[in-house]
């Protein structure tokens, strides 16, 4: 247990340039001041480098700063706090050689990514979550029998590590 607490402190500073940037799609937008306050929000993250709005489809390009550690609740409640609400989010995820992974978990400083498939030969990934708050209620719908499925480990190690962070469902597209 030690071991894998010590493997994970210190992959985990390697872990902030794994997620090198997002697109969030944000509902309820309606006009060129909505996106502004959102965007300012989202900006004002320590761990956001830049944001790129897109007017057309409501949506944000979110570039991470690669020193900081990424909450992707924060990400949330940022776009909440302006008065919206996320409709998608998706995260670019370059593995690294350092990274922790135990089937289907991918775990990180502050939180655990449950994957669906993973294809570990991959250098990129695009996660999607499909957990609330990250999805329409359609959308949401349609990802609850995945999620129900999606199988976590009885693992023991495992399990005590998830009691100490966030975690998130997320699809691989």
């Amino acid at each position: 247990m030690k071991k894998l607490l010590m493997i994970m402190l210190l992959c985990s500073q390697l872990s902030y340039a794994q997620f090198t940037k997002a697109e969030l799609i944000a509902s309820g937008l309606t006009c060129s001041m909505c996106n502004l306050a959102t965007q300012k929000q989202i900006q004002s993250l320590n761990f956001v480098d830049s944001v790129i709005p897109d007017l057309e489809l409501n949506a944000f390009h979110i570039y991470f700063n690669q020193t900081h550690e990424i909450n992707f609740e924060m990400i949330r409640k940022k776009v909440e706090d302006a008065g919206f609400f996320v409709a998608e989010l998706k995260v670019s995820y370059h593995k690294m050689s350092s990274h922790i992974y135990s089937n289907p978990l991918l775990f990180f400083e502050n939180s655990v990514l449950c994957i669906d498939k993973y294809n570990a030969q991959k250098d990129l990934h695009i996660f999607k979550f499909i957990d609330e708050g990250y999805l329409t209620s359609k959308e949401l719908k349609k990802y609850r029998k995945l999620k129900q499925d999606m199988v976590l480990p009885s693992n023991s190690k495992d399990i005590s590590v998830l009691q100490t962070k966030k975690m998130y469902h997320v699809v691989e597209e």
